[in-house]
């Protein structure tokens, strides 16, 4: 857990970087964030293939090409190979906010703000959403947010956090209205509280409420009243959660 959080942490530094630099990712998943992995230069073939296998390969089949071809397995590192270092990579959707045409695309549906998903254009608080999606996974090693009710990730959110903003009712393909009711409250079993406790049975109860009190500034639907990636890394709960970690 010290990894993963040091993980979180050198994350979010690489976001509050960016967006320094006026440059929004629009793809943060976990896909997108790499281990750092020891260097083999210096090594011979046969070497590299003792650290790391032969690469599996196999002909490419039922395709006219004008020279044959081959598809290569993905490589399996070996986590001692694994550093501490965490990268972040992926920039094929970022952009500067001052760019005058946005590239179409967002994250996987599961890493997605819930604004995005109802056609509000991209913004930093958009990287902060999928941000504490990925260090809930890294914290609680399960997505925040089920995929598995009828109408998918945004329906779990609902459950979760209660009613989506009225005024974004329309926006979404496919959308129930019963989402956007303002009556509609958290489902106590599956709050953000009850996640962190069922997920995380192992820890004592202040280090709960300081990961709840993370969450919470997140995953606020409105991007307006999200903290900034820097103000995150200065907010007491996400220090001292860091300092538990010896992060």
């Amino acid at each position: 857990m010290a990894t993963r959080m040091s993980g979180a942490r050198q994350l979010l530094e690489s976001i509050a970087s960016l967006h320094q630099a006026g440059i929004v990712h629009r793809d943060l998943n976990e896909k997108n964030g790499m281990w750092g992995m020891t260097s083999l230069d210096g090594l011979s073939t046969s070497s590299k293939y003792e650290a790391l296998g032969r690469p599996l390969k196999q002909t490419i089949p039922f395709v006219d090409l004008w020279k044959q071809g081959e598809l290569v397995c993905p490589i399996k590192v070996p986590r001692d190979l694994y550093t501490e270092e965490f990268y972040l990579g992926d920039f094929g959707l970022s952009r500067k906010l001052t760019d005058p045409i946005t590239q179409s695309g967002h994250p996987p549906m599961q890493y997605c703000s819930p604004d995005r998903l109802h056609k509000q254009d991209p913004c930093f608080a958009c990287d902060m959403w999928s941000y504490i999606i990925i260090f809930s996974m890294l914290y609680l090693t399960f997505a925040p947010f089920s995929s598995a009710y009828e109408g998918g990730v945004i329906t779990g959110m609902v459950e979760c956090l209660g009613p989506l903003p009225e005024h974004w009712k329309g926006l979404y393909p496919r959308g129930i209205d019963s989402r956007y009711d303002q009556s509609r409250a958290p489902s106590p079993q599956y709050d953000l509280a009850s996640r962190i406790a069922r997920f995380r049975p192992d820890v004592d109860p202040v280090e709960r409420q300081l990961v709840q009190s993370i969450m919470k500034k997140v995953f606020t639907y409105c991007p307006e009243k999200r903290p900034s990636a820097a103000g995150l890394l200065r907010d007491p709960s996400f220090r001292a959660i860091m300092e538990r970690y010896g992060c």
